[in-house]
């Protein structure tokens, strides 16, 4: 199993940048990691809400491949502390998720 965390726009917090590369540092220890960034799009303010979340699914779409397991990261969803993301992982892995 690899984990392919895809993200909309470049974060421009150095603070948070530092963080997910520590993050990725240690992940990498454990499974196979990469990030992919989605650029953000190009005259997004001339597109509605709905439209920009459209495109943005679009290209987050073609970097997915047929059988990939997908879990939608919110900030309004549930949280996990490490252990818990470990064990999430752990049964996604023995499941024969990819």
């Amino acid at each position: 199993m690899k984990l392919l965390l895809l993200v909309v726009g470049r974060t421009v917090d150095k603070h948070l940048s530092a963080l997910i590369d520590d993050y990725a540092g240690r992940i990498k220890h454990y499974v196979p990691f990469e990030m992919e960034v989605i650029p953000e799009l190009k005259n997004a303010k001339s597109l509605s809400f709905e439209q920009q979340k459209e495109r943005e699914g679009e290209l987050l779409l073609r970097s997915l491949k047929e059988g990939d397991a997908v879990w939608l990261l919110d900030e309004g969803g549930r949280e996990f502390r490490s252990i818990e993301l470990a064990t999430f992982l752990d049964r996604q892995h023995s499941s024969g998720a990819r």
